[in-house]
């Protein structure tokens, strides 16, 4: 049944959809505009595919999926200082981390995919707040969701499966 549902969501994620290629998520966001109270607002195609990672800092930004892949090819969406970030709709694949928040981050990540990460969505931040809300993180080879034990995070409804070392960590890093 596990062989079954990867197998599905490969299906899914890789070949329904007949999807080109849209240039690099770097891209996308240099060309972003303000919008819906975001400094940044990313509306992605949902018949392309964005490569590469993305590094936000002391901004708030929207990203848009619309259900588009972004193949992080082994970087990350990294936030860091006192950004606010809020992801909707979005595939997100191969990366280091699916997304990795730090300092004082305040993120709400909902309806998107996590898949094939080492770490699907990593939270190290002891002021700012994380909401994931109705969220698949599956077959990662370390954590589905790692956090630090004093962060303030809320956790609706969410799918996590096959990720090698376990679904949730909370721990002191240091």
């Amino acid at each position: 049944m596990k062989s079954f549902l990867r197998s599905l969501i490969l299906f899914f994620v890789f070949g329904f959809f007949s999807v080109t290629s849209a240039g690099t998520l770097e891209q996308a966001y240099a060309e972003a505009q303000p919008g819906m109270g975001y400094d940044k607002l990313l509306i992605l195609n949902p018949d392309s595919a964005y490569t590469g990672g993305l590094n936000i800092s002391g901004v708030t930004v929207g990203i848009k999926g619309c259900g588009a892949l972004i193949n992080l090819s082994g970087s990350t969406i990294g936030v860091t200082g006192s950004s606010r970030i809020e992801i909707d709709g979005c595939v997100i694949v191969n990366g280091t981390d699916g997304i990795s928040i730090q300092d004082s981050v305040s993120a709400i990540i909902s309806h998107c995919t996590f898949y094939g990460n080492q770490v699907g969505i990593r939270y190290m931040c002891q002021t700012g707040n994380i909401e994931v809300v109705n969220t698949i993180v599956a077959s990662s080879s370390q954590y589905g969701f790692a956090c630090h034990n004093n962060s303030s995070r809320k956790l609706h409804y969410m799918n996590m499966y096959e990720n090698s070392a376990g679904d949730y960590r909370a721990w002191c890093p240091g």
